[in-house]
């Protein structure tokens, strides 16, 4: 059985080469600003440094963790994503039609 690498639509690496089963550089997913995006202040302790509960509760799937980060300018995704800081929520809808 061969190996081939591929990444899932969902996946920040969906569009990032590979080459001889090697990933090349990374190839930047935009999530562009939208009509339909909401600042929200992250005011649930739950979802302190856990970008992929919020993206759970908010687009259903735990694995789109990265749209808010890259939406927001989040060197990290996971610990620049705090109790009490406002974010720009890409509404789920743009969100399907970009993944």
């Amino acid at each position: 059985m061969a190996y081939d690498p591929t990444y899932e639509s969902v996946s920040p690496y969906a569009r990032t080469p590979i080459i001889n089963r090697f990933m090349v550089y990374y190839v930047h997913r935009p999530v562009e600003p939208n009509a339909l995006d909401v600042v929200l202040t992250i005011n649930d302790q739950r979802y302190h440094h856990r970008p992929d509960t919020f993206a759970n509760d908010v687009y259903g799937d735990p694995d789109l963790f990265w749209v808010i980060g890259l939406r927001n300018g989040l060197q990290d995704p996971i610990y620049d994503f705090e109790f009490g800081k406002p974010y720009t929520i890409p509404h789920p809808s743009y969100v399907r039609s970009i993944v």
